[in-house]
């Protein structure tokens, strides 16, 4: 092989090593930076080699005119001048492209017409108002054949199934600078929801049915199929979900639809460790039955062990009235702390109703029963609480694991009394909220707010349950798990009958996955009126872990004798 066979082998060998051989260069002048983006993408020999062969490059080069008129002429300049010279130099062959691409054709006339059923279809009245294509607006084709596709993309997913473009045409006078642009769907009649079909054997009938939340003569909408499909998915029910869209019938105006079902993995068993500075090192073993009977009952076991905090629950829950949001469920649980303020055993036993209400609000009614052994300082007892109470919850956040923005809102209330198997009566209510918000693509920032308050006659005789306490993860930073709070004759925290707690963070997105934050909490438990703020801040590093996201802060308090830097940990959710 001589030196001259080798060069032109080169090209060969690098695209088989996977390195491909060097461009040309096309210099493009005359234009903005958003024309010659559209006009170099449609130019053949941006994407020539230099080892090109010259038979190839003098075709693609008196292409190349025709290439960039018809690029401007999409972006609505159809008077356009252009030169174009190839040079070869040393190493490689350089195009040269001039553009005078003249002043744009505007919109002079514009024809949108619906008719038809879907003529006084709002959507397709907001379609139209919220287009682009506007009179004495530049010509742009791209943005035409977008409403094209937007109309008939709308009629499908709205039913109207008959539905076709009659006309639709651009007149373009470069003469005149002008176009007059004619568009017009004849939609015919909307279709409505067919019969529906729904194939699957191991749930009841009826309860799959109420997933539906059409019914057979409703007008069609493929949005209602997507809801449909979340919320089968969600149900954890179901493995394979099938819905398809049957031919439509023309005599009955009709589209039936054909829902076919195989079922999921009935048993979850999942279990993990961590640690946290408030409990220290724990470990969770939970175990799911998803699909305890035919009519949809589930069974949850959850254990979770750790120095202060341990926990044994069992849950038994089945849908009731709209399975998609409405839940009956029925809890056994038993509690033991362990903390530098608290000795607790509870036993709770609990039934509630759950029901999704307006604007995505999670409405529960509860009733809870638990007896509890206790000491707090030099205090110890024993109380039987039965309470009663209701509470609301929303959670919105545009991404689960990672939120740039989202909110979360909570309130509950609940009441005990001594007329009824209680030891002691108070009412009792417990409002939360986070916030966050994102500054930028690397950026958010996180609040929180709790507040709390417990009225009744004899504080002396409420259980630490019963009582709020300040200090931890997430509560005040800098401080102690539950360490903060009213104090007895002799300096020792003993709760209060009141809570606020709130925070500020930041926090900058550095990797993928790590972030650095820095934040100052503040508040504290009191009795009454008598509030004692204190305040903590500090630095911290993030980590999304596949488990999810992992906070690591280092907090100074601001108040007390020990002004020591304390160490976080925690796990969990944003929200």
């Amino acid at each position: 092989m001589t030196i001259s066979d080798f060069k032109q082998a080169l090209p060969l060998i690098a695209g088989l090593l996977g390195c491909p051989a060097a461009l040309a260069a096309v210099e493009i002048g005359g234009l903005d930076e958003e024309l010659e983006t559209a006009v170099r993408s449609a130019v053949s020999l941006s994407s020539e080699p230099c080892d090109a062969p010259g038979w190839r490059i003098d075709t693609l080069h008196q292409r190349a005119a025709d290439e960039v008129r018809s690029a401007l002429q999409a972006n609505g300049h159809y008077s356009a001048r252009i030169d174009s010279e190839i040079e070869q130099g040393s190493d490689c062959w350089v195009a040269r492209i001039d553009v005078e691409p003249g002043p744009p054709v505007l919109i002079r006339d514009i024809t949108l017409n619906i008719r038809g059923e879907a003529a006084d279809d709002p959507e397709f009245e907001s379609l139209l108002a919220e287009s682009a294509i506007a009179a004495g607006q530049p010509l742009d084709h791209a943005e035409y054949e977008s409403l094209k596709s937007e109309l008939t993309t709308l009629a499908q997913r709205k039913g109207y199934a008959d539905a076709e473009l009659t006309e639709s045409r651009v007149d373009v006078y470069p003469d005149e600078l002008a176009a007059d642009i004619v568009l017009e769907l004849e939609s015919g009649a909307r279709y409505a929801f067919g019969e529906i079909v729904i194939d699957q054997d191991f749930l009841n009938d009826e309860l799959v049915r109420r997933f539906v939340e059409f019914e057979r003569g409703d007008p069609f909408d493929r949005d209602e199929l997507t809801s449909l499909y979340s919320a089968l998915i969600d149900s954890g029910y179901f493995g394979l979900i099938d819905i398809r869209p049957l031919t439509p019938d023309p005599e009955r105006r009709e589209i039936p639809i054909r829902i076919e079902l195989t079922p999921g993995q009935p048993k979850v068993l999942s279990y993990g460790g961590g640690y946290s500075t408030d409990t220290g090192p724990r470990l969770r073993v939970s175990r799911n039955n998803r699909r305890l009977n035919a009519r949809g009952a589930q069974l949850n076991t959850n254990i979770e062990l750790s120095p202060v905090l341990s926990e044994l629950w069992i849950g038994h829950r089945f849908p009731h009235g709209d399975p998609r949001s409405e839940w009956i469920s029925f809890d056994a649980g038993l509690l033991r702390e362990d903390s530098e303020t608290i000795e607790s055993e509870r036993i709770e036993l609990g039934a509630r109703r759950s029901v999704t209400r307006w604007d995505d609000w999670q409405e529960t009614h509860f009733i809870n029963f638990l007896v509890e052994d206790f000491k707090i300082a030099e205090e110890a007892g024993s109380t039987t609480l039965l309470q009663p109470g209701i509470g609301w919850l929303r959670v919105r956040a545009d991404n689960t694991i990672r939120p740039q923005r989202g909110d979360r809102y909570m309130f509950e209330i609940s009441v005990s009394s001594d007329r009824l198997v209680s030891d002691t009566s108070f009412v009792q209510t417990i409002a939360e909220t986070r916030w966050i918000r994102s500054l930028g693509d690397r950026t958010r920032v996180l609040t929180r707010l709790r507040a709390a308050a417990t009225w009744n006659n004899d504080f002396q005789a409420l259980p630490p349950s019963a009582r709020y306490f300040a200090g931890g993860d997430s509560s005040i930073r800098g401080y102690e798990f539950r360490s903060q709070g009213p104090v007895d004759a002799n300096g020792v925290v003993v709760g209060g009958d009141r809570l606020l707690v709130g925070s500020a963070e930041y926090e900058y997105r550095v990797k993928e996955r790590w972030s650095v934050a820095t934040f100052y909490d503040t508040g504290n438990a009191f009795q009454g009126t008598d509030v004692d703020a204190i305040a903590g801040f500090g630095i911290g590093a993030r980590w999304l872990s596949p488990l999810g996201p992992i906070r690591m802060d280092i907090a100074r308090p601001l108040d007390g004798v020990d002004r020591d830097l304390r160490l976080h940990i925690s796990l969990g959710p944003d929200l």
